[in-house]
């Protein structure tokens, strides 16, 4: 091979060899697109965790306004499917659960979204790509309050 000046600073000779771009490209290209691919693994997740928080306290703002409030966990636990539906990307299927205490009813989701390299993107204990929400909604009777909110302006009136 033959010997090259380079043109550095102190006028050493410098060997160019041909090639390097090649193996720099192939590691720049394969990085470039496995972020890209997590990204949009990122973004799946964060618009599946947006959606579920909507679609628990939908479900759960409804049924939370029944009329019979003994009719709140039956009626949210009837519609919860419903409600969840077919919408989420990159995920398995969508749980929910329904708990009431007292004046309150709390509506938990959860899903698992695929990820094709689960383990190398978590820790082994960890739940990895997990998505758990909860929502929350007070048990009140629209009807009640309007009827009380009356009485009581016909008692100031």
């Amino acid at each position: 091979m033959k010997e090259q000046s380079c043109g550095c600073i102190r006028g050493a000779v410098c060997k160019k060899l041909h090639g390097y771009m090649t193996v720099e490209a192939s590691f720049i290209i394969t990085w470039t697109v496995f972020v890209f691919v997590l990204l949009i693994y990122l973004s799946f997740y964060s618009y599946d965790k947006c959606v579920l928080f909507q679609d628990a306290y939908g479900v759960c703002f409804r049924g939370s306004i029944q009329k019979q409030e003994d009719n709140v966990v039956p009626y949210i636990s009837s519609h919860m499917k419903e409600q969840f539906g077919k919408k989420y990307f990159g995920t398995g299927e969508v749980h929910g659960t329904v708990d009431r205490k007292g004046n309150v009813t709390d509506v938990t989701g959860e899903c698992q979204v695929k990820v094709p390299i689960h383990s190398a993107f978590t820790m082994h204990s960890a739940p990895g790509w997990k998505i758990r929400t909860r929502a929350r909604a007070q048990i009140i009777n629209p009807t009640h309050i309007i009827r009380k909110s009356r009485w009581v302006g016909n008692m100031v009136n």
